[in-house]
């Protein structure tokens, strides 16, 4: 072992905590939480160091060679960082707030154990520094996720956890089968290292390959057509893990689709293309799902889909523009960084108020939310942000990828199909406001399941970190060239581009 270990324990520290916290819980539930809880605190203390060190510049590394056959390494640079950094902060949001969800329910150790097993990977995932590290932990990360969907064991959450099993088993075949077909020196090259990972390889070798391993990443994305999985398993699966599902593990999806994108296959045009239309109809398709649900819950998964859209046809942007790509890379890292937040929220305050009402119907929650602040002003947050209102988040990431996408459009010379993909994006962008809309009118201006006792929706501690996310949410939109100026920054080196001035 050589390198910073810090690294590795930041790694395993979830990993090791699972156990623990699954024997504590045995004897009495709520222990298994708050070890959850302080295990996730933890980490994100000890990733908050890294991202200290990474913003001024510095690059932690970390190899094993004999771990995992042909090694294990990892690496903490400006952009892992940040989105270790983020699953960590989501990770400890999520579980402050399961301390009043899961009071009463069943299986609680277990969920407890598997969403630990679940941090540790999604941490590798980020801090892997090689092709194979990346799978290594992107597959466990799939398989110990399974038991959030199949939670509650009602027959409905057991056909979606089939179906996220299956999707999820025929990605990792995909993804094994496309890594077997590559040389073997491709998938031990590490990304910081700074050396063209393909060099000397036939685009026509590659695009196979990259093919079946976007079946794998794009699966965990939720990006169309695999998209299946998604409203399926966000209406059964506990609203924290809803929250984790969409805010953090579709992320993982994308950041392979970006890497192979940005370490990969960067001059391959037709690569490049295809990502880019499969965000515009998974972003499209999305929307529209969502306009059509009646469920809380798969309105937001449904919203997940489209938002995940919107970013891939970032990443797709970024490598058709080559040089130009700065202005879609910073769009497509800050609305990843912005989504996650949307969905903790959101998704959390859907669980606030099924722990109310006992339904997400809409028809059954009406006026849920009447008489409610806290629950109002964290909704809002997350509605405007995801809407794209100006003032929020939101707005300045969609205002990067339109940037982008227009500027795409005066270098092909106004192709048809690439201006009828900006009428598609600004169609979403409007499907957006109407579903947002949708439910807020049904939770805060209808009549019906009002509730008049006093408001203990969230605990103090879960009420804390919301009202901190919703901050940022309003922080970012009122000083964007300071924070997402500062994520374009921190973003660059790992992409091999330049950040743009917001």
């Amino acid at each position: 072992m050589q390198g910073n270990v810090w690294l590795l324990i930041a790694v395993a520290l979830p990993l090791l905590g699972a156990p623990v916290a699954y024997g504590l819980g045995r004897r009495r539930p709520r222990h298994a939480l708050l070890s959850m809880a302080a295990v996730s605190a933890a980490l994100l203390a000890l990733l908050s160091v890294f991202l200290y060190q990474t913003i001024n510049g510095q690059t932690l590394t970390f190899a094993c060679a004999h771990a995992c056959v042909m090694g294990l390494t990892l690496a903490a640079d400006g952009f892992t960082a940040l989105y270790a950094w983020l699953a960590a902060f989501l990770f400890t949001v999520a579980a402050v707030f399961s301390l009043r969800y899961f009071q009463g329910r069943q299986n609680v150790p277990r969920y407890v154990f598997f969403t630990l097993i679940t941090l540790s990977a999604v941490i590798g995932v980020f801090l892997s520094d090689q092709l194979l590290t990346t799978i290594v932990f992107f597959e466990v990360m799939s398989l110990s996720s399974y038991p959030w969907v199949a939670h509650e064991e009602t027959p409905g959450a057991l056909r979606a956890a089939e179906t996220y099993l299956w999707i999820a088993v025929i990605g990792g075949l995909c993804l094994l089968l496309g890594m077997l077909l590559l040389p073997r020196e491709v998938l031990t090259v590490r990304y910081s290292s700074g050396t063209a990972i393909t060099e000397g390889i036939a685009p026509s070798g590659l695009l196979l390959p990259a093919i079946l391993m976007l079946v794998g990443f794009g699966a965990k994305a939720g990006a169309f057509p695999l998209h299946v999985w998604l409203p399926k398993a966000h209406p059964v699966a506990p609203a924290p893990a809803s929250a984790l599902l969409s805010g953090m593990l579709l992320k993982t999806g994308v950041f392979g689709i970006a890497l192979l994108s940005a370490k990969f296959l960067r001059q391959i045009a037709a690569w490049h293309t295809l990502i880019f239309w499969l965000g515009v109809i998974t972003m499209v398709l999305g929307a529209v799902l969502a306009l059509l649900s009646v469920d809380m819950k798969r309105i937001l998964a449904c919203s997940s889909m489209s938002q995940i859209g919107f970013i891939l046809l970032g990443v797709g942007l970024f490598g058709l523009l080559g040089e130009r790509g700065g202005v879609a890379m910073q769009g497509f890292v800050s609305h990843m960084v912005n989504h996650a937040l949307f969905k903790l929220i959101l998704f959390l305050c859907a669980g606030a108020v099924a722990l109310r009402t006992h339904s997400l119907n809409l028809n059954d929650i009406r006026g849920a939310g009447r008489g409610k602040p806290l629950l109002h002003i964290l909704f809002l947050s997350g509605m405007l942000g995801i809407a794209g209102v100006p003032l929020f988040s939101g707005y300045a990431s969609k205002t990067l990828l339109h940037e982008a996408l227009t500027e795409y459009i005066r270098l092909s010379g106004g192709a048809w199909a690439y201006a009828a993909a900006e009428w598609l994006f600004v169609l979403a962008g409007g499907l957006t406001v109407a579903y947002m809309l949708k439910l807020y009118v049904c939770l805060f201006r209808e009549r019906g399941a009002e509730d008049r006792a006093p408001e203990a929706l969230f605990s103090k501690g879960s009420a804390a970190l919301l009202l901190a996310s919703a901050a940022a949410v309003l922080l970012v939109g009122l000083f964007p060239s300071a924070i997402l100026g500062g994520i374009g920054e921190l973003s660059a080196g790992f992409f091999q581009t330049e950040a743009v001035v917001v």
